[in-house]
């Protein structure tokens, strides 16, 4: 009997030890399932790192193309910039030199016109010369014809009534007429020098009247070509000035995508150590949170990304070769009303010429 109840007891330990060894084979069995779960899910979360890796690099790599494709459109706005500012020197230097023609050809008119009021107020001189020598042509007449009827009355045997007073003798009479005769020949030699000097007046004043008046023509051309510099000058100011923001934009772009593949490089040398420690949950999170921000960069129409607003394409001039919208801001251009039928009450303004 005590043998028998040994047996039973050992069978009953054996029993029990065969349960324990099943019941942790089965648990065993179940731990290998959890961590063959574990492993497939772990290769898993590899292989889509490594997808996403390959995809980070193809990006970095797609990006690095357009960081070179816009260093050399930069480095061309850099030889444009620099061909603008050569051009702009030259104009400067053109813009000299027709200012200092002008100043000349200011200095030459001042002078002509000097020039000018002396012949007038010779010719006026001349005029009043002219004058004189026709007072004195006519008291030659009357003193030739007071000496004719004085020879009349010489000769005329008719009654005379004897007058008082004392009368010149005949060789008094004849010098006074010699004297009236000299005088009368150094007036018309006088007058002679005045015609003459008239005429030579008259000719020099002609051409620099021509000349005055061309002068006057030339003025006009270079405050035309001198109005017409200063407009393109303004509007290459404003076509750098719009390129200048461009660059800057472009310079902005470039800093951005710089910054996001020096982040997204930090951000895949900070995955591959940690994927033995960071749940599969977090990668995903992680690279959720990565391509929602690649999506908000926008593309634009010349292949660009950028993350600024679009812009309205309403007020971008059609001829311009820059495509530069104008900063009319909230508002838009004014448009006025047209014009009511009080008009008819309101006089047109008289426009004043204009003096060059």
């Amino acid at each position: 009997s005590m043998k028998i109840s040994n047996s039973s007891t050992m069978r009953d330990k054996l029993h029990n030890d065969i349960s324990k060894i099943s019941q942790e084979f089965e648990d065993n069995k179940l731990e290998l399932m959890r961590l063959a779960q574990m492993i497939n899910l772990q290769e898993e979360t590899l292989l889509e790192t490594n997808k996403n890796h390959e995809t980070a690099t193809q990006r970095r790599n797609f990006l690095g193309i357009q960081l070179l494709e816009h260093e050399e459109v930069l480095f061309n706005y850099h030889e444009k910039i620099n061909i603008q500012e050569a051009a702009i020197a030259k104009t400067n230097m053109a813009l000299e030199t027709v200012e200092k023609d002008m100043k000349d050809l200011e200095l030459t008119i001042k002078e002509e016109k000097r020039q000018i009021d002396l012949k007038k107020k010779e010719v006026l001189l001349k005029r009043k010369l002219e004058g004189e020598i026709v007072m004195l042509q006519i008291e030659v007449e009357k003193m030739f014809q007071a000496r004719d009827q004085t020879l009349e009355g010489l000769n005329r045997t008719v009654d005379y009534k004897e007058l008082k007073g004392s009368d010149p003798s005949t060789a008094e009479l004849v010098k006074k007429i010699e004297q009236l005769e000299v005088n009368l020949a150094e007036r018309e030699r006088q007058l002679l020098e005045k015609e003459l000097l008239v005429d030579q007046v008259t000719r020099l004043s002609k051409p620099l009247g021509e000349q005055a008046e061309n002068c006057r023509q030339d003025r006009l051309t270079l405050a035309k070509k001198l109005n017409e510099l200063r407009t393109n000058i303004i509007n290459t100011n404003h076509r750098m000035m719009a390129v200048s923001a461009e660059l800057s934009m472009k310079q902005a772009v470039a800093l951005s995508q710089q910054q996001q593949m020096k982040e997204k490089e930090l951000q895949v040398r900070g995955v591959l150590p940690a994927l033995n420690i960071i749940p599969a949950s977090a990668v995903c999170l992680c690279l959720c949170v990565q391509l929602a921000e690649e999506e908000e960069w926008k593309q634009l129409p010349s292949g660009q990304y950028t993350t600024a607003e679009a812009r309205p394409n309403a007020y971008i001039p059609q001829n311009d070769p820059l495509q530069v919208a104008k900063p009319y801001g909230a508002q838009a251009p004014f448009k006025p009303s047209q014009p009511g039928a009080n008009m008819r009450h309101i006089r047109k303004p008289t426009l004043k010429p204009l003096e060059m």
